[in-house]
């Protein structure tokens, strides 16, 4: 052949599907359509020469209106009175990768969130890897055994003692009785949650998107085959297929990060409910203050609450004058260093955050309507949303020349911190610039989520700008901060001071004193409930065209006419973002599923009639945002 000419392509043909052979020949399949409305079962002939390859949990080929697509098999029936069946083309790997368990989950989950299975599969099946599947394709699956009872329970974090160490010790001692399933926000607690694990020479295996694509399926098929008794994830390890699992473990359930951010939307701590009472399973939900979602369900009496004791040191010290460290603050701070190192934990990172004209005191924005912030003491003003550098400064209302700086960030404090502990050793914890090792001495100033840990525990909490933290308009603030005062709380050696930078009064001081969020917990759901807002109201967050939502809404308020939408509907909308605009719709938690079968309906329909499709979010993180 002279080289650099033609190369003739080769393909393989297609084997033509033989006849079935015995009795169970029907596939009942879930196809990846790629369209809202085609949600339904479809059936297949599984043909001769493909009865060994393809079983339920198979993912196939099939032929669908004219092209080839995905599909898996969700059951396997006699061909009863079917007649004029297509025949499945081709199997796609060696093993089913979804458990009996694993398709009910998603056919409940699927009807819970108003969506096509496939929206939610692509969450639960990790890419597949051939040379990994491979490995275990001789292999025969075990068979599940069954539940006999189960229990729900919030389990309350002590003060003091490492999360991480009380997690795994109750995996292993979970794992006994039968293989946990641990699933957590982020990949730091998952870090440190693995290392104690490590620790206890327990079998185990991680689950996530931060491993190697070959590593992650893997373990997942490590977990499918039974070879681990502990598996630990985040937020998409909830439906890991982990044979003979007994117990699932949450962390921090409220979380926003245990919400899914793509359509449609789901979140753990639903499904861990849905899948415990499917599975018939032991749910641990641990944490130091359960999201009002878990509180409902603890006054309901059908999660069982389990305090843990503890007391704290809190010292309530208010900013009067707007001092970043009020004098009173000092004193403590600084017996504290000469113990150990003392946390302080400030709201945001950067610099500045926000940008004001130091003439007209207008807030400095770019032209594209993002605001401007300052990321360090050297760096120029640039934007927050295009990052475009304002190199010559200009205030656009009075033409003042002079930018005052708004909004300390963690670089600023790091500044203003060093300046009042001269001599003391200084680091910085946030996203950016995270610290992962121990830490022995000094000052640790961290963003929320970020302390590094001590070993020997901090001598002092400082929470700086407190009032900042309570004050946020997010409707999910209470609890989020609520969790966060207490879970850094807890970093803190016994009897080491807690300072409070905020306004006197809050009830989270007297909280975390006690150790009990008992009372604010339920001021939240007295609230929640006099106003109809979730828990106590299903809710849906519709986003479509500015030019269709009105059309939208009118649709939705006919259906409320015809009694196909339940009396009880709240419209609320449209609510403007850009060139697009939102619809909020709540009910009557007892009427959630009707709620639910409507927009599914209204979804099928805008499909089949090749309409624009909105963004559909289900009972969301927050109505607020």
């Amino acid at each position: 052949m002279v080289k650099g000419g033609l190369r003739l392509k080769r393909e393989v043909i297609a084997k033509s599907p033989t006849k079935p052979v015995g009795d169970l020949i029907v596939a009942n399949l879930w196809v990846n359509a790629s369209v809202h409305h085609l949600d339904g079962e479809y059936s297949y002939l599984i043909p001769g020469n493909l009865s060994q390859s393809i079983s339920v949990g198979s993912f196939v080929s099939v032929p669908f209106n004219g092209r080839e697509i995905t599909g898996v098999v969700v059951s396997i029936n006699e061909i009863g009175s079917s007649i004029g069946l297509k025949s499945i083309s081709k199997a796609l790997g060696l093993i089913p990768l979804l458990s009996e368990e694993m398709i009910e989950l998603i056919r409940l989950a699927s009807k819970r969130y108003a969506s096509h299975p496939f929206d939610l599969i692509r969450s639960a099946i990790p890419d597949r890897s051939v040379a990994v599947e491979r490995e275990f394709a001789d292999r025969a699956l075990p068979d599940s055994p069954l539940m006999t009872s189960a229990s729900r329970l919030y389990l309350q974090l002590p003060p003091v003692i490492s999360r991480s160490l009380l997690m795994a010790e109750k995996a292993v001692t979970l794992s006994k009785e039968g293989a946990v399933l641990v699933i957590v926000p982020d990949l730091r607690e998952l870090e440190m949650l693995t290392l104690e694990l490590e620790k206890s020479k327990t079998a185990f295996t991680t689950l996530g998107s931060h491993l190697p694509k070959s590593q992650n399926y893997q373990n997942f098929l490590k977990a499918r085959f039974g070879d681990v008794s502990i598996v630990v994830g985040t937020r998409s390890a909830i439906f890991a297929p982990l044979h003979d699992v007994r117990s699932i473990m949450v962390y921090n359930e409220g979380s926003e990060h245990l919400y899914e951010r793509r359509t449609p939307g789901w979140n753990v701590r639903d499904l861990a409910l849905l899948r415990s009472q499917n599975e018939n399973l032991n749910l641990y939900f641990i944490g130091y203050s359960p999201s009002v979602e878990i509180a409902r369900l603890i006054d309901e009496k059908w999660v069982f609450y389990k305090r843990s004791r503890g007391k704290t040191a809190i010292q309530t010290i208010s900013s009067v004058n707007g001092e970043l460290l009020p004098s009173r603050a000092l004193t403590p701070i600084k017996k504290s260093l000469l113990l150990g190192p003392v946390l302080f934990l400030v709201p945001l990172k950067g610099y500045a955050q926000a940008i004001r004209c130091q003439k007209c005191r207008t807030i400095s924005r770019c032209s594209c309507g993002g605001a401007h912030e300052k990321l360090s003491a050297t760096s120029p003003i640039t934007c927050s949303h295009c990052q475009s550098k304002a190199e010559q400064w200009r205030c656009i209302w009075c033409n003042g020349e002079t930018p005052s700086l708004v909004s300390r960030g963690i670089e600023r404090h790091h500044l203003e911190i060093g300046k009042l502990f001269p001599g003391v050793k200084i680091q910085s914890s946030s996203s950016d610039h995270p610290i992962s090792d121990d830490v022995e001495s000094g000052v640790v100033i961290a963003t929320p989520g970020m302390a590094p840990i001590s070993k020997s525990g901090y001598s002092a909490l400082v929470i700086l700008e407190g009032n900042r933290f309570l004050n946020q308009p997010d409707m999910r603030s209470s609890e989020r901060i609520r969790e966060m005062y207490f879970s850094h709380s807890a970093l803190a050696r016994s009897g080491a001071p807690i300072l409070l930078i905020q306004d006197e009064g809050d009830q989270i001081a007297t909280a975390l004193a006690t150790w009990n969020p008992s009372i604010a917990l339920h001021r939240d759901l007295e609230e929640r409930k006099s106003l109809s807002l979730p828990p106590y109201v299903r809710s849906a967050h519709l986003t479509l065209e500015t030019a269709e939502i009105s059309r939208f809404k009118s649709a939705l308020i006919a259906a409320q006419s015809d009694g196909r939408l339940p009396l009880s509907t709240r419209i609320l909308g449209p609510i403007p973002a850009g060139d697009k605009a939102s619809l909020i719709l709540t009910v009557d938690i007892s009427e959630g599923e009707a709620l639910l079968s409507t927009l599914h309906e209204f979804m099928r329909r805008r499909s089949a009639a090749k309409k624009t499709l909105p963004a559909l979010r289900i009972d969301p993180y927050s109505l607020s945002r």
